[in-house]
C-alpha cells in the first residue's frame, strides 16, 4: 500500500520496480529500448493505473509486485505508470486502457517489441492472495515464459 501511495504522490511516468533503490523514470517505450539501457532485451511487465476510484487496486498491485520479485525479478522488467498523467497519454491509446488497473505484458526479443497482451480485472480478484498470485504468475509464465 505505501509503494502505491508513494508512486500516487510522485508526478514520475514510470518507475522500474525491479531496483527498488534505483527508480527508472521514462518519458516513453523509446527510452526503453535505447542501446545503452541494461534491460534492452528484457520483456515489460506494465502495471497501468490511473486516478479514479478503485479501493482493492492498492492491494492487487502490491500483490502483483510480491509475485514478480519473488519470480520474475530477473527475467522481466516491471514498470508501474499513471496513464492519467499528461505526458503518459500515448500509452491509452497504444494499450486501450480504460479500467483502474490493467497489467500489460510486452514481448521483446533482440531490442524490439514483438508484440502484448493484457491482464484485467486482478483488481477483483485480492479476496484470494494465493489464487491471486497463481493466476498472475500462470498469465505472465504463459505469455512471456520463453522471453
Amino acid at each position: 500500500m505505501k509503494k502505491f501511495l508513494m508512486i500516487l504522490i510522485l508526478v514520475f511516468g514510470a518507475f522500474d520496480v525491479s531496483a527498488q533503490d534505483n527508480m527508472l523514470q521514462m518519458e516513453n517505450e523509446e527510452q526503453y529500448f535505447q542501446a545503452n539501457n541494461q534491460n534492452v532485451d528484457k520483456s515489460i511487465i506494465y502495471v497501468f493505473f490511473n486516478n479514479h476510484p478503485c479501493p482493492t487496486c492498492p492491494q492487487a498491485i502490491d500483490m502483483i509486485e510480491e509475485t514478480y520479485n519473488n519470480n520474475f525479478l530477473n527475467n522481466y522488467t516491471l514498470l508501474m505508470i499513471d496513464y492519467s498523467e499528461d505526458n503518459n497519454a500515448g500509452f491509452v491509446q497504444t494499450y486501450g486502457l480504460s479500467q483502474p488497473l490493467e497489467v500489460v505484458m510486452v514481448e521483446v526479443a533482440d531490442g524490439e517489441f514483438q508484440g502484448y497482451r493484457k491482464i484485467e480485472g486482478l483488481e477483483y480478484m485480492t479476496g484470494d492472495p494465493q489464487a491471486f498470485s497463481e493466476y498472475f504468475y500462470n498469465q505472465v509464465q504463459g505469455y512471456l515464459g520463453d522471453y
